[in-house]
C-alpha cells in the first residue's frame, strides 16, 4: 500500500498520468480516474473509475469486481462464476470474445443489452472523430 500511496502522491503533486495495468481491480480504484476492462486484448468497457464500480456494463467487469475479496459481513455482491470456455487468442470467435463465457442465464438476466451498450461505449470516441471528420469534409466542400 506504501507504493500505491506514493504512486497517488506523485500523480497529485507532479500532474501524472499512468498506465496501470493489473487484474486487481481494488487497487485500480484508488490509484486510477478512468478504468478500461479488456477481456482477450480487446476493451470491453471503459468509465470513470466511480461509474464503473457503481455501474458496470458488461458481464466480464461484473465478473471481477465480484471476484474483489472482502472483509465485509454484509456484502451482498453476487459471486459470478464464469462458465464456458476461454477462447483461443491467437484463434478468436466472431464477434465479442466473451459470448463463449456468457450464459443462457445472462441472457434471461436481461445482461445482453449491457453487453451492446458496452460494445456502443466503446466505439463512441471513434464514431464521434468520424462523424466531425465527415462534418468538417462537407463543410470545406460546400
Amino acid at each position: 500500500s506504501q507504493i500505491i500511496n506514493l504512486l497517488s502522491d506523485l500523480k497529485e503533486q507532479q500532474n501524472l498520468t499512468y498506465l496501470f495495468i493489473t487484474h486487481d481491480l481494488s487497487v485500480v480504484r484508488y490509484i486510477s480516474d478512468r478504468i478500461g476492462v479488456m477481456y482477450l486484448g480487446n476493451m470491453v468497457e471503459q468509465a470513470e473509475s466511480q461509474e464503473l464500480f457503481d455501474h458496470p456494463l458488461h458481464p466480464y467487469t461484473e465478473a471481477l469486481l465480484g471476484a474483489i475479496p472482502t472483509t465485509n459481513v454484509d456484502d451482498d455482491r453476487e459471486l459470478v462464476i464464469l462458465e464456458g470456455d476461454i477462447p483461443s487468442p491467437v484463434n478468436p470467435p466472431k464477434g465479442c470474445k466473451f459470448h463463449t463465457r456468457f450464459s443462457k442465464d445472462n441472457l434471461e438476466k436481461g445482461d445482453l443489452p449491457a453487453m451492446v451498450i458496452s460494445a456502443l461505449l466503446t466505439f463512441l470516441p471513434i464514431i464521434l472523430v468520424i462523424a466531425l471528420i465527415m462534418i468538417v469534409s462537407i463543410k470545406l466542400l460546400s
